[in-house]
C-alpha cells in the first residue's frame, strides 16, 4: 500500500496515520509526500517515507509528476491511496495514457468544485475530476454531502462511497490546567482564521449579541498571507490563544460550554466531532457536511448561514444548562458514528472488497 499526497498536515495527516497505526499485517505502508508543509513524524520505517521537493505551482508539476511514477515503479504497490486534489491529479494523469497494474483509491478531503471560487474554477475543476475518475477504482468520500455531490457531478457514480472520518475515542485533558471565565457561557472556536472558517461571521455575531455573559476563546491563527489580520482586541469577551498544540486540545473542548463552527464550506467537520467526543454540543452553520454530524437541539444547534441574524438569535437562546443536557447525546453520536474504528474497518474492506457498500 502506497499513500501518495501534496502537503500532508492536519487532518489529512491524522487520517492517514490512523489508516496505518490499524494497518492489517500482511499489508505493508509506504508514504510519499512533499517535503515542505507536510507532517514529518510517521511511525513508518524511514526508507518507507519518501518526500519530494515541491512548490504548488503548475511549472512543478511535471518534475512531482516524474518522482512520483519513479517511486511506484520501484515500490511496486498493489494499491495507491491518493489525499486530496493537487496529489490526485499529479498521480492520475499519466494513468490516461499508460496501462494501469494497480489499484488506485482516492480520496479528495473535499472537493475543490465546492469551495467558495469563481464559477469558471469550479467548472474546470468539475471537469477534471471527471475525466481522472475514469483511471479510478474506488473514490472515498468523507460525508454523505461529498458523496452526493459527486454524483450530481456524474463523478464515477458506481465507484463511489462515503465513510467519515473517525478519530480515537480516548480522552486526554485536564481542566485545571487551562481557564474560562466562570460564571459565563464559555464558547470556543478552534481552526483557521480565514473565510472558509466563518471566524469573521462569528466576531459580528458576538458584537451583535449585547449579552455580558457571553466569552469566546479563540484558538488558531491566519494560515492564508491574502486574509486580512483578525482584531481581537475590541471585545473584551474575546480571548485570543493562537495555536495550541493538539495534544492540549482536550482541555478545552472539556472545559467550554459549546463550540463553535460558522463555516462557509466543509467538506467533513474534524473540530466537531473531537467537540462530540467530549460531550460538547457544536453550534454549526447549515454548509457543507456539518448539518449530517450536528442536528438542531439534540447534540448542538444549527442556523441558517443566509441569514446572518439567525446566529445572533442562536447566541441568546443558548444557556449553560442546555449545553450539559445535550452533553450525553454528544457523546452517544461520536461514538456511534465518528470512531477511527469503524472508519478504519469500513475502509480496509473497500480495499478488498470494492465499491459496492456504504453508499
Amino acid at each position: 500500500m502506497l499513500h501518495i499526497g501534496e502537503y500532508v498536515q492536519g487532518g489529512v495527516a491524522t487520517y492517514i496515520k490512523t489508516l496505518i497505526k490499524y494497518s492489517p499485517k500482511d499489508i505493508e505502508n509506504y508514504l510519499i509526500l512533499a517535503d515542505e508543509k507536510s507532517e514529518h513524524n510517521w511511525s513508518l520505517k524511514k526508507d518507507h517515507v519518501i518526500y519530494y521537493k515541491y512548490k504548488r505551482s503548475w511549472k512543478s508539476i511535471i518534475p512531482a509528476i516524474i518522482i512520483i511514477q519513479t517511486t511506484i515503479k520501484e515500490i511496486k504497490p498493489d494499491i495507491i491511496y491518493i489525499h486530496s486534489t493537487w496529489a490526485g491529479t499529479m498521480v492520475r494523469l499519466p494513468y490516461l495514457f499508460k496501462r494501469k497494474k494497480l489499484k488506485i483509491i482516492y480520496n479528495p478531503h473535499g472537493w475543490s468544485f465546492l469551495m467558495d471560487t469563481p464559477k469558471y474554477k469550479k467548472c474546470v475543476y468539475t471537469f477534471v475530476e471527471r475525466v481522472l475518475a475514469n483511471v479510478t477504482d474506488i473514490i472515498i468520500n468523507v460525508s454523505k454531502f461529498e458523496y452526493n455531490a459527486a454524483l450530481q457531478k456524474n463523478i464515477a457514480p458506481n465507484r463511489s462511497v462515503h465513510i467519515y472520518n473517525g478519530i480515537s475515542q480516548e480522552l486526554n485533558y485536564d481542566i485545571e490546567k487551562v481557564s474560562m471565565p466562570e460564571n459565563k457561557l464559555n464558547l470556543l472556536f478552534v481552526g483557521r482564521f480565514d473565510k472558509q472558517k466563518g471566524i469573521d461571521i462569528l466576531l459580528e455575531a458576538i458584537k451583535q449579541c449585547t449579552r455580558k455573559d457571553i466569552h469566546l476563546t479563540m484558538i488558531g491563527d491566519n494560515v492564508l498571507t491574502d486574509e486580512s489580520p483578525i482584531d481581537t482586541n475590541d471585545d473584551n469577551r474575546i480571548t485570543f490563544l493562537g495555536w495550541v498544540p493538539h495534544s492540549k486540545l482536550g482541555n478545552y473542548y472539556k472545559k467550554c460550554d459549546i463550540v463553535v463552527m460558522p463555516s462557509r464550506w466543509e467538506a467533513f467537520g474534524l473540530v466537531a466531532i473531537e467537540a462530540l467526543k467530549y460531550g460538547k454540543p457544536v453550534l454549526v452553520s447549515n454548509r457543507g457536511a456539518l448539518p449530517e454530524i450536528i442536528h438542531n437541539n439534540e447534540n448542538g444547534f444549527v442556523f441558517d448561514m443566509d441569514d446572518s441574524s439567525k446566529l445572533v438569535e442562536v447566541l441568546y437562546k443558548i444557556n449553560k444548562d442546555k449545553c450539559k443536557e445535550m452533553s450525553e447525546n454528544a457523546r452517544h453520536s461520536f461514538i456511534d458514528n465518528f470512531t477511527e474504528k469503524d472508519m478504519v474497518d469500513k475502509t480496509y474492506y473497500i480495499y478488498n472488497m470494492g465499491s459496492n457498500s456504504f453508499c
